[in-house]
């Protein structure tokens, strides 16, 4: 891909979207593909009810971003299983539709799926969370997703429990009616399974859904192409949620990878591939447990070796979606160094990606002038004297 033409066009727009759904999921571990598990359920319903075209597209971006204000909540006690949530780790849980809710409006044209969002976790009869709304008050969209949310979850495993059968599902369902549950909804639900109609979450239907969504709420026919810039700056708060100590750390990668590409003469196409990079170099640390990245002690060998997997991890993420495929390069060799002895594959000298070589100067450079929760940060001059 020659030049991002200042991250328009839509393939890109919809490879970033990927890399955030896609980002999520690293992000939750066990929970990898559940939004768009649910993105494919809460399509059927609302397309059973006679929803517009508008309001599936919502329900759809509602679904996969319905989850995005939950990275970096009470991780710990989902990884270490625990039989019930804390007062206090609960109390974190139920700020994540509003968390979700403010992440999607700031995606311009996506104003009206932040009330989705943020009325997911809403019961029918007034017990949900966050507002406390009941019936009718709740949106229509908003309903589908919470029972698409439930049956989906109760179908994957947790660590703190197993898998339910499809009968188990079923139950749930039939007892939630007219209280977790639109009880029209529910009742749809029950005939879509009893006649077996409900959809298996393919990859190809979910694109379909995908595709029609993107189209319908973010291009709407118009022939300007869409601005990523606000996909990867939600791109860069995600990993900032996972890691709250380099707060900011992607974003001014991206504009100090930026400004060296313009020091070195490279082109206006080659400055923003590098800006790009940036903001995608440390996507894989979505998928490293917070407990090690926020750790303030000195890490053992086998934390180590999980935080210097991220490289790998996000390349391999950004290598499962086309048109960022070539960004995976610069994402994996971040860590290399130029005699050798970085990682994850040993690369020296110019074999390194001439990219990676800029964002590893850049990575470094804003590491050491950031604080840590391990060491304050150090100054500019001592960080340059050391970069020399």
């Amino acid at each position: 891909m020659e030049g991002i033409a200042a991250f328009r066009g839509r393939e890109f727009y919809q490879g970033l979207f990927d890399a955030l759904v896609l980002g999520m999921g690293a992000a939750k571990g066990y929970l990898f593909d559940h939004g768009p598990r649910v993105a494919v359920q809460a399509q059927t319903l609302g397309e059973r009810v006679g929803m517009s075209t508008h309001d599936l597209a919502e329900v759809f971006f509602g679904a996969v971003l319905a989850d995005v204000g939950m990275i970096g909540l009470v991780e710990d006690e989902w990884e270490i299983p625990v039989p019930q949530l804390s007062p206090a780790a609960r109390a974190e849980v139920q700020t994540h539709p509003e968390r979700s809710a403010a992440a999607a409006t700031s995606i311009p044209l996506l104003e009206g799926v932040g009330t989705l969002i943020r009325h997911h976790h809403e019961w029918w009869d007034g017990s949900g969370y966050p507002n406390g709304v009941a019936g009718e008050e709740i949106p229509l969209g908003a309903r589908i997703l919470r029972l698409a949310d439930t049956v989906t979850a109760l179908g994957e495993p947790r660590p703190h429990r197993p898998r339910r059968s499809s009968e188990e599902i079923r139950d749930a369902v039939a007892e939630g009616a007219g209280r977790e549950f639109d009880p029209e909804l529910a009742a749809l639900w029950l005939e879509l399974f009893d006649r077996d109609q409900l959809p298996t979450v393919q990859s190809a239907i979910y694109r379909q859904i995908r595709e029609r969504a993107v189209e319908e709420l973010i291009f709407r026919g118009d022939p300007v192409e869409p601005d990523g810039g606000l996909l990867l700056e939600l791109l860069a708060s995600l990993i900032d949620a996972k890691d709250p100590y380099t707060g900011g750390h992607s974003r001014r990668v991206a504009r100090l990878a930026e400004a060296v590409s313009g020091a070195m003469g490279l082109d206006q196409a080659a400055r923003e591939r590098a800006r790009a990079a940036g903001y995608l170099h440390d996507l894989g640390k979505l998928a490293v447990p917070s407990r090690v990245l926020r750790k303030p002690d000195a890490l053992d060998d086998s934390e180590h070796a999980r935080i210097r997997r991220h490289a790998e991890d996000g390349a391999e993420l950004l290598g499962e979606i086309p048109v960022l495929q070539s960004f995976a390069p610069a994402c994996r060799h971040h860590h290399e160094r130029w005699d050798g002895r970085g990682y994850p594959d040993g690369l020296a000298g110019d074999a390194i990606p001439r990219i990676a070589r800029i964002l590893a100067v850049c990575d470094a450079y804003d590491a050491m002038t950031s604080a840590r929760a391990y060491r304050p940060a150090r100054t500019h001059f001592a960080a340059v004297t050391e970069i020399r």
